[in-house]
Parts: C-alpha cells; sequence; structure tokens
C-alpha cells in the first residue's frame, strides 16, 4: 500500500477530492434545479456502490478502486446540492412582532439593526430621535407598519445589495419612527461574555488611544470593528493593496497563533501539558474568531489552526493542502453560501497561491545576507498570494494596486507590531502609568502607517482603474497562471500550449469585447441618492453631465458611477461627443431628451415637434397634461435627486394620463440608447 502512495500521490489527498466534489454539488444546487427524489435517489445508488465494492478482496479492490472512488465523490456532490437546498430553502413570512438581533448602530440619518421576523431577518432603520438606550439584543417590539422588501436599486456593474441581504436571509427592510412601533419585552439579562469583551477592548483603546482616526484604526485592527473606520482612509488602504491590514483575515489570526506558540513554549517539556498547551490555544482562537464577527475568512484560519492542532495531537502527518481542503469542507457544510462570499474566495486564494509558490519564488534568488534574505522571504509571500489573487481582484474591483508590492513590504511588519502592542495594552491596561506611554507608542505607529498609506495612494501611479474582466476572462487567467506553474515546475509542453491557449482566448475576449462596445451610444440615469447624476457613454469614454460634487467626491464616485463606465469600458472623459447637447435638450441619432432641472428653462412645448424622454431632477412640476396631449410616446424619468414623496405623486399622474415612466430610486438606473 505504501507503493501505492508513493506513486499515487493524488491518494494523499482524500479530502481536497471530496471538498471539489462537494462545491461542484453546491453549485449545481444553485444552478441546476434537482428534484429531491432523484437526489436521494444518486445517494443512495453511490453508497451502495460504496459499500459494495468495499467488500471485495484487497486484490480485487485495488484493482476496482476508481468506482469505489467515484462513488463517493457521487455522494459528495449529492450532499453538496443537499446543503445548499436546505440552506436557501427559507419560508418568508411578514410578522408584527420581531426581536432585535443586536444593540442599534449609528449611521449617518439613522440607527440601524436587524431583527429576528421567522425564519428570515429584518432590516430596520430607527429615526434619529429614538430612544435607542430602550433597545438592545433580545429586545421584542411591535411593529405599526409593514415591512417593504428590499429592492435591487443599484447601478449597473454596481453592488446589488438585495443579493447580499438575501444571502444574509434579509428580504425585508424598514423604517421606524418612535411612533411606528412599540416595545413588548425588554431583555433583562447582563449581556454576554463577548459583548463585555467588545465593550472593554473598546474602552481601553478610547482611554490610551484618544485620536479618533488613529482609534478607528485600532479598532479594526484588533477586533475587526470598522463602525467608526474613515470612509477615505479606508479607500486609502484599498487603493494601495493593503486593505487585509484592516479587514480582519488568516494575517491576524496567524500572528495570533505564532504568538500562543510562542507564549506556551514552556509547556513543551512536560508533555502531560502538551494536550492543555493545544486546548488553550484552540480556546483563545475560537474566542477572538467569535470576538471579530466570525467572518470567512478568519472562519478558515481558524479552522485550519484547529486541524493542525488536533492532528500533531494525533501525531499524524499533515498536508497543508489537505487541512486547507479540511476547513473549506467544514466551513460548506455549515454555510454552503461561503462560496460565493469575496472574503472566503480571496482568503483561500491567497492560502493557496503561499502554499504552492511562495518557495519556488523565493528560490529565484539567492541572498547570503540574513537581513536581505528574510526581506526577499517576505516579498515572494506577498507576490505567491496576489498571484492568485489577482484574477479575483480584477472580476470583483476592476482595479489593480500597482504598489501592492512596496505598501505590502512597509505596512505588515508595522501592523503587525502594532497588533502586539494593542494586544499587550489591552494586558497591562488596569496599570495606567504603563498603558500610557504604551498607547502613546501605538497611536504614533498608527499615526505613521496611515500618512504611508495615504501618501502611496496619492502617487498619480497608485492604482489602474476601469479594468473590466469578465468570468470567462477570470477562468482564463487562471488556467494561463496554472498551466505556466506547471511548465517552470516540470516543463511540460502541455502545461505551456495550456497557458498559451489561456492568455490567448483571454484576449480574443476582450478584443470582441471592445469591437462591440466601440459601437455603443447610450444615456445612463444613475441612482445616486440626492444627487443628478446622468452619464452618455460614447465608445470608450464618457461626458458627465450632472451634480460636480458627485463627480469631484472620490468616494461616491466610485461608488456610483465608475462601476458602470468600468463593465461598459467607457473610463475616458470626453468633452465632445456626436450627441448634440443644447440646453435643456440631449439630441441623439435616433431619440431626443429633455432635461428638466431647476437651473434649466423648460422649453415652449409648442415648438418642440418630438421628445422621447424627459428626465425630472430636482422636483420640478412639469405640465403632465400637455405632455400626455404632445407626447403621449414619451417616458417619464424620476431621478435621485427628486423627494420620494413627490415621486409617488408624479406616479399617480402619469399612471392616471397613461404616461411610463421609471423612478430611479425605486427601480435602480435607467439605461437608455440614444
Amino acid at each position: 500500500m505504501a507503493t501505492i502512495f508513493k506513486e499515487r500521490s493524488w491518494w494523499q489527498f482524500p479530502l481536497t477530492r471530496i471538498t471539489i466534489a462537494l462545491v461542484l454539488g453546491i453549485l449545481l444546487g444553485k444552478y441546476i434545479p434537482i428534484p429531491q427524489w432523484l437526489l436521494l435517489l444518486s445517494l443512495s445508488a453511490s453508497t451502495a456502490v460504496w459499500i459494495v465494492t468495499n467488500q471485495f478482496s484487497t486484490l480485487a479492490y485495488f484493482k476496482k478502486k476508481w468506482i469505489a472512488g467515484l462513488s463517493i465523490l457521487v455522494a459528495f456532490t449529492g450532499v453538496g446540492i443537499g446543503v445548499y437546498q436546505l440552506a436557501t430553502k427559507t419560508i418568508i413570512q411578514i410578522k408584527a412582532r420581531v426581536i432585535l438581533q443586536e444593540s442599534p448602530i449609528k449611521k449617518p440619518n439613522s440607527y440601524q439593526a436587524t431583527a429576528a421576523m421567522g425564519e428570515t431577518l429584518l432590516l430596520i432603520y430607527f429615526h434619529p430621535t429614538t430612544n435607542i438606550y430602550s433597545l438592545n439584543a433580545g429586545t421584542t417590539i411591535q411593529l405599526h407598519k409593514k415591512p417593504l422588501p428590499i429592492a435591487n436599486t443599484s447601478n449597473p456593474g454596481g453592488f446589488n445589495f438585495k443579493e447580499y441581504a438575501a444571502g444574509q436571509k434579509i428580504h425585508h427592510q424598514i423604517y421606524l419612527t418612535p411612533a411606528d412601533f412599540t416595545i413588548i419585552n425588554k431583555l433583562n439579562s447582563s449581556a454576554s461574555l463577548l459583548s463585555k469583551t467588545k465593550l472593554f477592548v473598546l474602552s481601553v483603546l478610547e482611554k490610551y488611544i484618544p485620536i479618533p482616526k488613529e482609534r478607528s484604526v485600532a479598532e479594526a485592527l484588533l477586533i475587526g470593528y470598522k463602525k467608526n473606520l474613515d470612509k477615505e482612509l479606508m479607500n486609502a488602504y484599498s487603493n494601495t493593496g493593503v486593505i487585509h491590514i484592516i479587514a480582519i483575515s488568516g494575517l491576524h489570526l496567524g500572528m495570533i497563533y505564532a504568538l500562543l506558540l510562542w507564549l506556551f513554549k514552556p509547556m513543551n517539556r512536560f508533555k502531560k501539558l502538551h494536550w492543555l498547551k493545544r486546548a488553550l490555544i484552540l480556546l483563545i482562537i475560537w474566542g477572538f474568531t467569535m470576538l471579530t464577527g466570525a467572518g470567512a475568512s478568519v472562519l478558515r484560519a481558524a479552522v485550519m489552526f484547529s486541524f493542525l492542532l488536533l492532528s500533531e495531537q494525533q501525531n499524524r502527518p499533515n498536508y497543508i493542502i489537505n487541512t486547507l481542503a479540511a476547513s473549506a469542507f467544514c466551513l460548506l457544510l455549515y454555510r454552503p453560501l461561503f462560496l460565493w462570499d469575496i472574503g472566503f474566495q480571496l482568503s483561500y486564494a491567497a492560502v493557496i497561491g503561499i502554499v504552492l509558490f511562495a518557495k519556488p519564488i523565493e528560490k529565484w534568488l539567492y541572498i547570503k545576507n540574513k537581513i536581505l534574505r528574510h526581506c526577499w522571504q517576505l516579498c515572494s509571500v506577498t507576490f505567491a498570494a496576489q498571484l492568485l489573487t489577482l484574477p479575483l481582484l480584477l472580476y470583483y474591483f476592476n482595479s489593480f494596486p500597482n504598489l501592492f508590492l512596496f505598501t505590502n513590504f512597509i505596512a505588515v511588519p508595522i501592523s503587525g507590531f502594532i497588533l502586539y502592542l494593542l494586544i499587550g495594552l489591552l494586558v497591562i491596561a488596569p496599570i495606567s502609568f504603563i498603558a500610557k506611554p504604551v498607547g502613546a507608542i501605538t497611536e504614533w505607529l498608527i499615526v505613521q502607517l496611515n500618512d504611508f498609506i495615504q501618501n502611496s495612494a496619492s502617487l498619480p501611479f497608485a492604482l489602474t482603474e476601469y479594468i473590466q474582466v469578465s468570468l470567462a476572462q477570470t477562468i482564463c487567467l487562471y488556467v494561463c497562471i496554472v498551466g505556466c506553474a506547471v511548465w517552470i515546475a516540470q516543463k511540460n509542453n502541455r502545461a505551456f500550449w495550456l497557458s498559451c491557449s489561456g492568455i490567448i482566448l483571454f484576449v480574443a475576449i476582450r478584443s470582441m469585447s471592445l469591437i462591440q462596445l466601440q459601437q455603443q451610444q447610450k444615456l445612463i440615469v444613475y441612482h445616486a441618492p440626492k444627487y443628478t447624476s446622468i452619464d452618455i457613454l460614447e465608445g470608450l469614454g464618457h461626458r458627465y453631465i450632472g451634480d460636480h460634487q458627485l463627480e469631484q467626491n472620490t468616494l461616491l464616485k466610485n461608488n456610483y458611477l465608475s462601476p458602470t463606465r468600468t463593465i461598459y469600458r467607457a473610463g475616458n472623459p470626453l468633452l465632445q461627443t456626436r450627441v448634440y447637447l443644447r440646453a435643456p435638450f440631449m439630441i441623439g441619432p435616433n431619440k431626443k431628451v429633455l432635461l428638466v432641472h431647476p437651473r434649466l428653462s423648460f422649453p415652449i412645448l409648442n415648438v418642440v415637434p418630438e421628445i422621447d424622454l424627459i428626465i425630472l431632477a430636482g422636483g420640478v412640476q412639469i405640465p403632465f397634461a400637455e405632455i400626455a396631449k404632445r407626447y403621449p410616446q414619451a417616458k417619464l424619468i424620476f431621478d435621485s435627486s427628486n423627494p420620494l414623496w413627490k415621486i409617488q405623486l408624479w406616479k399617480k399622474e402619469a399612471d392616471r394620463l397613461h404616461l411610463r415612466h421609471h423612478s430611479v430610486p425605486e427601480q435602480g438606473a435607467f439605461e437608455y440608447n440614444l
């Protein structure tokens, strides 16, 4: 048997095989409707085949081993289908009595909380005048108004909040004033240990790191608390490729795991205490995981370290790929929707990249100097992690941080030192005369880190934007990377041609897309709350019409404008277009658009022969009856600068006059071919 395992190394990774089968089953469950009777039949048949095959003699078993292996893979594929169906089989009910799952969180214009409503969750926004101190986790409230379904009001290519919320089992939302609800039952039990721990951590940081901006980074770095984090600062971390520093991930847990191994190292001398050492490490790791909110990436690391410790306890050989597969298997059984979680995908891509490529990349250069060698090791790990995450980053975020290697080389060691200082600060917090200088040093380091990140992000070449990569192109990139890696490692000519095929197909898909989009000429009315925002897309460029505050604000521009310009490859600003602009009209080759805005004069309609589209902005009233008489085929577009109450009145008037209409705040962005 040892010979077989040596010759067939793939047998050494059984958990990898069944995890791939589980993933395949989850994908089949999402995209192909499979009846339960067929699922049960396949599970029963595959299990029966495995049992029968397993009863053969040893010689016969190894001759027919592929049958047993195939039956196991089929069985776990069925398990994947089953767990996905169970996870998504939710009865959505509207209930008037709900139970708060958390204390309300301060937002710019409201307080936000989630509440249990039957088998689903309800997203609640409380009016700013609400007494939130009477609302805690476990409080039961009676609603006096009906929740509304969450609508997808995103812009093309933008964040789909409806789909994201559905993945969290949130399908409805409601806005409550103090008169819209009544407290039925207030939970009087003491707060949980995790809640008390989080409050203690936040109070210590508030006491010893007084500057709010730096304290918010400390909160995010230590326990993943990002509610106070400055959005512009977070954008700078993202644009420089070090967002993982303030987004709790396996990096943080790895640092804590290394610290725990060092702290408990004296216990290695006592064999009888080995189990206690591992139990304490597991307890601390999982306590930290729960404290940070148990995100997909930190859960992956917690499960992986748990398997490492357990395999060490059993004195069994450990293969890191098997350990990774085991952690993914457990997480996907627990929550199959993790498969579509961006953090989950990036986390596993980064770790697999480090496992497979870090050592080979490190061997590219031999450096005698110990300090320089350690620097090169850090660079090789960063490069290896980026290698497999790059296609996902391009696909999801449509940009690339050009300075990622440089910024990670500086920021990761500093953030690790800050993390250890913060942990030490929590330990010595009661001794204020020692804690104060430690807090001051930590705050100074965070100031330096923030300045470094913001200065790097402000460089004109720090970020490449408007990179549009489709799912097919993402797959082509992975084919190219994997093929190239195999070719370099094994000098396999087939792998070389596979890699070439991936890059050729990638270029072909991109070229076809560019040729098609060169001919585009369309108008986009964006969903940007309280703003008038319009783009004319022509070829591979855009001309912006609307409130300039939106275009000039980097955060707002990235949220509302950039995603659409990216998917249509129209990132280049245009000074002139073939669409003729003569206020208040936009005249295309086939269509004429009227923009009604407070700063534009309304035209005399009896001299305008034809209007195809009318965009209403800024709450300006128009003569609906005259429009219905002169332009019965025209469509009315109510943009996001209009108040919702006025849009409701306009919709009723338009329906009465049989005019077509589109409400951008309620239905999302409007696209129109000119």
